[in-house]
């Protein structure tokens, strides 16, 4: 063989070697994102309640591990399974310091805005305590004004001490007769109130009551509560739905519980 010949081989190796090693890469980056996006979705469905937008982000977690498996499966039929890995967690390595850094510049920054904001309430605190203690002496002067003026007017002493009501004596002793009957007749009202609200309540729960044993009646009579890619993964492996106990909202079986049951 000559020396061309073998020079021509060595770049076709290098060539593929290069190539090989560019696909391993991609396909570990693209199966961290996959997991990264996954665990995003479990975390939201983590701070939802159980109901319908909790199962629904649980499907599309199920089809995430899907993904996931059919990465690892294609890595495998090609024989570049530890490239793979590796390449995934260099990635995942790298994304997570990466964030650390910009986790900490953004920590600086809220630092430095903190400091700021202190000084700046620190002003306005000073300058309103002052703002404060001007209205409180303006407003002990008008207290005592009307106090003066009201004094004058609903009632006053004599110059021999005896008591001597004003002109509006007599208006200030009807005002008081009319506020207690209006403060009786609201407390009547709100008594009312209140025990028509505590039937309305009684009520209302009866009827929720009534509803949710029905919904679970309908429900029992259900196939097996699974999510798609959960049902689909049961048929390939064989699996019966009906004895798995689900993990999910409201117990739904998903894929983890399917690949458990089977062992894999």
């Amino acid at each position: 063989m000559s020396q061309g010949q073998n020079l021509q081989q060595q770049m076709q190796q290098q060539a593929q070697q290069s190539a090989e090693n560019f696909y391993a890469q991609s396909v570990g980056s693209l199966k961290t994102q996959i997991q990264n996006y996954r665990q995003q979705l479990e975390q939201y469905s983590e701070q939802l309640p159980e109901g319908d937008a909790k199962a629904q982000i649980e499907e599309m977690v199920d089809y995430y591990y899907e993904l996931e498996g059919s990465v690892d499966q294609t890595a495998q039929d090609q024989g570049i399974q530890d490239q793979v890995n590796e390449a995934a967690q260099s990635t995942q390595q790298k994304m997570t310091e990466f964030a650390q850094g910009a986790a900490q510049q953004a920590q600086d920054a809220a630092g430095q805005a903190a400091g700021q904001a202190q000084e700046v309430a620190g002003q306005a605190t000073d300058q309103a305590g002052q703002v404060a203690g001007q209205a409180t002496d303006a407003a002990g002067q008008a207290t005592q004004q009307v106090q003066d003026t009201v004094s004058g007017l609903t009632g006053g002493q004599q110059g021999d001490g005896q008591q001597q009501g004003g002109p509006l004596g007599g208006v200030t002793d009807q005002v008081g007769q009319v506020a207690q009957g209006a403060q009786d007749t609201a407390g009547q009202a709100a008594g009312q109130a209140q025990d028509a609200a505590g039937q309305a309540a009684q009520q209302g729960q009866q009827a929720a009551q009534q509803t949710a044993g029905g919904q679970q009646d309908g429900q029992q009579q259900e196939e097996p509560n699974a999510t798609h890619a959960a049902q689909q993964k049961a048929q390939q492996l064989g699996v019966d739905l009906n004895q798995i106990q689900g993990s999910g909202t409201q117990g739904r079986i998903t894929v983890r519980d399917v690949m458990g049951a089977s062992g894999q």
